[in-house]
């Protein structure tokens, strides 16, 4: 459900506190809202706050773009298809944890992240390194998971498939060891061939192995079965090393497929398995990086939306800060109501009469300060779907 933020003057005969500010306000509506706490921070000059006000535009278009991202790598990777969790400390100064929604409604400011001695700009710029740094740590973890998985991906590929067409060395050297064999012949005359037989072509094959090429240069009774499998049969054949080249253009004229043996192609059960296991700790460290990644984005995001927030409302309402921010959870149909009510309460803001008629619909320019109300408003999600 989509989220937003308004923020509106105080009303000298609401109350003289923002707590009775927001009750106030909150009297007024169709659908309450939560309070947002936006700190007081540092101002800096008239320019300086309106170069604040641009940087901020860009950067947050930036910084929900990394967030979003680093989510949905999250959710791709670990299968998670609930909101993620965001860690925040306590009072205590233990960690609670959140799911992003929550996150938002009850937010704090970090004191102890973003001090608030800080200027406008060494907080942006803080914010920024911070969700930069993140962005590039994973893209660094996850190039290390895909490169691991893509080797693993690619030895299991090979492992697929009939015996015409995927790696037989490990298959030949199997059937060595058990015929306690030293291996295929090759000697400086003679040279074991292997060949994929369809298996209807058996008795065919047996007819014609030792004539093929018209070359009396194989040796008698030497093919044998090395592989049998429903499709084709994997035979082997000695013969001498001068006519190997005419013995295969034979073959593939008889549609016998001759096989390549190369023994570097073997990947054997341990090597499989430690290839496995190198790929579930590369993925286990990688969702452990987007897991905490994901939870220090997203409490910069909202931290990057309190600012503002801030800068938006001193630049409307002027000094010193004087202001209530309230975070509204609404469907399209509330937040038409109370953007509606809102309008008609703060209507002398605004340079004309606000109506629904003049406003755009909820979600549009999601990314952007929503000018076309008297109030300062900001969208900010909580999901990519928001």
């Amino acid at each position: 459900m989509p989220f937003f933020i308004a923020s509106v003057p105080y009303d000298q005969n609401a109350g003289r506190n923002a707590t009775e500010q927001f009750n106030y306000v909150c009297s007024k509506l169709p659908s309450a809202p939560s309070p947002f706490e936006v700190p007081p921070l540092k101002v800096g000059t008239l320019d300086t706050l309106l170069e604040c006000s641009d940087d901020l535009l860009k950067i947050d278009t930036q910084v929900e773009s990394i967030v979003f991202k680093v989510l949905g790598i999250l959710e791709d990777i670990d299968g998670s298809t609930d909101l993620a969790v965001v860690s925040k400390p306590t009072s205590a100064g233990q960690q609670v944890t959140e799911r992003t929604d929550e996150y938002i409604i009850n937010f704090h400011w970090n004191e102890a992240q973003y001090p608030i001695n800080r200027s406008a700009k060494q907080l942006i710029q803080s914010i920024t390194e911070s969700v930069t740094k993140g962005e590039e740590n994973i893209r660094a973890k996850l190039s290390e998971y895909n490169e691991v998985k893509g080797r693993l991906q690619a030895v299991k590929k090979k492992n697929v498939g009939t015996l015409a067409i995927r790696p037989i060395a490990s298959i030949v050297k199997k059937w060595y060891e058990d015929h306690n064999e030293e291996g295929p012949v090759d000697s400086e005359y003679l040279t074991t061939l292997f060949v994929a037989v369809p298996s209807q072509q058996e008795k065919q094959w047996m007819k014609d192995f030792s004539s093929l090429g018209n070359t009396d240069f194989v040796v008698p009774d030497a093919s044998k079965i090395i592989c049998k499998e429903p499709d084709y049969v994997l035979y082997s054949v000695v013969l001498f090393k001068k006519v190997a080249d005419t013995y295969k253009q034979s073959c593939r004229e008889q549609k016998y497929i001759a096989r390549e043996y190369n023994p570097s192609e073997e990947v054997t059960d341990a090597e499989l398995e430690e290839l496995n296991e190198l790929a579930e700790t590369k993925k286990n460290n990688l969702v452990r990086w987007l897991k905490n990644t994901s939870s220090e984005t997203f409490s910069a995001y909202v931290h990057l939306k309190a600012m503002r927030v801030f800068v938006e409302s001193i630049l409307k309402y002027g000094l010193p800060p004087n202001f209530v921010a309230m975070i509204f959870k609404a469907d399209a149909k509330k937040e038409k109501d109370v953007r509606k009510q809102l309008g008609t309460l703060y209507s002398h803001l605004a340079p004309k009469k606000y109506g629904m008629e003049e406003e755009t619909e909820p979600g549009a320019a999601a990314n952007a300060l929503e000018m076309q109300y008297p109030y300062v408003s900001l969208r900010i999600k909580a999901t990519p779907a928001d």
